[in-house]
């Protein structure tokens, strides 16, 4: 991931303070960047077009674009006096992550900033709520804030160590330039994690010829010496490397409580088609179990 310099910030609401401005101003004081801000609106009572005229809905949704616009612009002049480049954009679209997506398809940002919503914590496929349907499909880094400020509390980068072909060992990298990147952001320690799998046999059948113990001390090691390699591939200085044994949506979120991480930055799977609604990858099983900041870097393998 390369040092963003032009950030799409999704502003919600009419606040006093916005987390996701505040995170994008950070990268301000690193290099020249440019800041668009977007709203997404929709205000589902000019659907009731029994009640109102259509001139009337027109008038009224008119309004309500230019209060906002109003809003955003002044956030604008705000930035432009502190000499940061900065556009507005007020979006009309009754489902915001599709506001999100065109602004991406138009913008082409290197990093997309969110406040975490709310709903991120749902795990109904059959309703995908907004945060998790940006993890799947964005097609930008996405960070997803939850606090003001930032602390010196580690980075958590989670890692492929098994990773061959050449996408994912490319987002391997991605995701260790970023962890450098944002712990120079918050002067922060940077932590790998790695889970690896020991399948447990039948416990009901003896396999007298397999030390399992060994088995599971060898899989750590491997994973252990691959971690090495990277931090000496990329040249980057690893605080801690955890090498867990399990599933990587339960190995994360405890790693990330016991060194209690700031932000953990992961890869995330774009898929399309039936298999989308049901699969779901890592950074979606996880989010509802995290209590920190979340970096997505995106790999398409659409069906």
């Amino acid at each position: 991931m390369k040092t963003p310099q032009k950030i799409l910030v999704v502003i919600s609401g009419k606040r006093k303070q916005h987390d996701a401005l505040l995170r994008a101003l950070k990268f301000a004081e690193l290099n020249e960047v440019h800041i668009h801000l977007l709203n997404v609106i929709y205000e589902p009572i000019l659907e009731l077009t029994d009640i109102l005229s259509s001139d009337h809905r027109k008038e009224m949704k008119k309004e309500y674009l230019a209060d906002r616009y109003l809003y955003m612009n002044s956030i604008a002049e705000d930035l432009e006096k502190k000499n940061i480049k900065c556009t507005t954009h007020v979006e009309w679209c009754r489902e915001v992550y599709e506001g999100i997506e065109d602004a991406v398809d138009k913008i082409q940002p290197d990093l997309v900033i969110k406040r975490i919503s709310a709903d991120a914590m749902s795990i109904n496929p059959f309703a995908l709520p907004l945060d998790r349907h940006l993890l799947r499909y964005c097609k930008a880094p996405l960070l997803l804030v939850k606090h003001q400020t930032w602390t010196n509390s580690p980075i958590l980068a989670a890692v492929d160590v098994l990773a061959k072909d050449d996408n994912h060992v490319a987002l391997n990298k991605d995701i260790l330039e970023a962890a450098r990147l944002f712990a120079k952001l918050g002067g922060s320690e940077i932590h790998t994690v790695s889970a690896y799998l020991v399948h447990n046999m039948s416990a009901s059948i003896d396999f007298p010829t397999i030390n399992f113990e060994k088995l599971s001390a060898n899989s750590a090691q491997f994973h252990s010496e691959k971690l090495d390699g990277m931090e000496k591939e990329h040249e980057i200085s690893m605080a801690k490397k955890h090498v867990v044994a399990g599933l990587p949506e339960k190995v994360i979120p405890n790693v990330v409580k016991q060194i209690d991480a700031q932000l953990v930055i992961l890869g995330t799977v774009a898929r399309k088609g039936i298999s989308a609604a049901f699969l779901g990858n890592t950074a979606e099983s996880i989010l509802a179990e995290l209590n920190c900041e979340v970096l997505a870097l995106n790999l398409d393998e659409s069906e």
